[in-house]
């Protein structure tokens, strides 16, 4: 069975998250290509990679694309 727009909302890519020298940052979906964001204060991180999130996948799903699943992270201290 296919997956929902929200039931990809619920997994859990990776994010990487560059600070911006002029304030703000850029964050990547690294397992969703071409999925980037950008807000201007943490805070507002989640809501801005929910919403290019959506529009990736939605979009994916429109077009019957792929959407790969998110990808194992190793946590490195």
């Amino acid at each position: 069975m296919a997956k929902a727009l929200e039931d990809y909302l619920k997994l859990p890519y990776p994010l990487v998250i560059t600070p911006d020298d002029e304030g703000g940052y850029g964050v990547e979906v690294p397992d969703l290509p071409g999925c980037v964001t950008y807000a201007d204060k943490w805070e507002d991180i989640p809501d801005r990679v929910r919403e290019a999130m959506t529009s990736w996948i939605g979009s994916a799903l429109k077009h019957s694309d792929p959407i790969p699943e998110p990808s194992i992270v190793e946590l490195r201290s």
